[in-house]
């Protein structure tokens, strides 16, 4: 399975069709498992498509403090197509990218493939918090889910429906996920890395500064 440009607007499509019915609910209530609420979740999904675009377009080695976040002003439709809108700027930019094209992430350079692989899931899991929250169906397609376990979770990749085991894997409980025990544990860094550059040696990439 190889994902491509389309996949992630095919994501977002999506999510926004699962989210539309609660365009009118309180979206100030706790999104699923998070500590979030469902707008500031909402919100996330919006940004971390836009992000990725900006980073990998720019092919920076460093953060920079730019933030994508929906105008305060926007509509609840608005803020909805603005979830299309940045992964259709991501899948642009992620289909014009050269293979050696890389962008800043905290968890190291990334190249397109794993942008959009990063963007799928942050739209499709965060959307099962939303979903949650509001008490609204939602089930992704597998093709979707698969992708995203393929490049996010190495390894992971087996015969159990790929939704639940996507949800499970990503620290969250999932009814159909009961009785598998504890998902692996995601790492978690003590310091953030802010920039990075090649080894000349091995020319692999490494974090050359740090924040606490």
């Amino acid at each position: 399975m190889v994902i491509r440009p389309d996949s992630v607007e095919a994501a977002a499509a999506a999510v926004v069709a699962a989210l539309q019915p609660g365009a009118d609910a309180d979206w100030s209530v706790r999104a699923g498992q998070l500590e979030w609420s469902v707008d500031r979740t909402i919100a996330h999904m919006t940004g971390a498509p836009g992000k990725y675009a900006f980073y990998l377009a720019s092919r920076s080695t460093r953060y920079i403090a730019v933030r994508v976040y929906p105008a305060d002003d926007a509509t609840r439709q608005e803020r909805l197509e603005a979830i299309e809108g940045c992964a259709a700027a991501l899948a642009g930019v992620a289909a014009t990218a050269p293979e050696d094209a890389y962008g800043f992430h905290v968890s190291g350079m990334r190249n397109a493939d794993q942008f959009l692989a990063m963007a799928c899931e942050e739209l499709l899991v965060h959307t099962y918090d939303v979903t949650c929250g509001l008490g609204l169906s939602y089930e992704p397609p597998e093709d979707l889910c698969r992708l995203v376990i393929e490049y996010c979770y190495p390894g992971q990749h087996d015969q159990r429906p790929a939704w639940p085991l996507l949800v499970w894997l990503s620290g969250r409980r999932h009814p159909a996920a009961t009785g598998w025990g504890e998902a692996p544990k995601v790492d978690e860094r003590p310091e953030i890395p802010l920039e990075f550059a090649r080894d000349p040696a091995t020319g692999e990439w490494r974090a050359t500064r740090w924040v606490t």
